[in-house]
């Protein structure tokens, strides 16, 4: 007789993108002392063995420059880095702009055009609520991850999942290390 393999579960056959709220995780990542090690890894264990198509990283030239500079390479290959405006402010520093636009937009076309099953947003912005429940319109399941920071109300109730991964979590899990 010959070894059989285990059941596919049907899970496997759906496809996952996920949606990083680049900016807004770069500066949690400082606030917390952390320097991310594998942002795919987190997107896996969120995933629940779906197929992941494709990591979208939504940030500024120059916050994605300096998180480079931080994290390295490492913890952004394969990822898509989508650069909004970056809008200097007079005292040195930049306003993004446009940025949130450019995830939503990617968010809910994909969703639409039936890309993927299951839509995962990292960020803990309660801008995204909206288009969260516009995605499920379109018959996908969607999850939201909050790293070091605790999920807003509005987005859980928006999102069919919602996963919190504290400092310590992340560090045990070698998905981040101290700065």
């Amino acid at each position: 007789m010959g070894v059989s393999s285990p059941p596919v579960r049907p899970v496997e056959f759906q496809r996952a993108m996920v949606f990083v709220d680049g900016t807004n995780l770069f500066y949690r990542l400082e606030a917390f002392k952390l320097r991310l090690r594998d942002l795919g890894a987190i997107a896996r264990e969120v995933s629940g063995g779906r197929q992941i198509l494709r990591i979208y990283l939504y940030t500024t030239a120059p916050h994605y420059e300096k998180a480079r500079r931080l994290h390295g390479d490492g913890p952004f290959q394969g990822a898509r880095v989508v650069l909004g405006e970056a809008v200097p402010t007079g005292d040195g520093n930049v306003k993004e702009k446009g940025v949130d636009a450019l995830l939503v937009a990617d968010l809910v076309y994909h969703a639409a055009s039936k890309n993927y099953d299951f839509g995962i947003l990292v960020s803990v912005d309660t801008d995204f609520a909206l288009p969260l429940k516009r995605v499920e319109d379109f018959g996908c399941r969607t999850a939201v991850i909050g790293l070091c920071t605790p999920i807003p109300e509005s987005l859980k109730q928006a999102s069919d999942e919602a996963y919190e991964f504290p400092r310590d979590t992340m560090v045990n899990h070698g998905w981040a290390e101290n700065a």
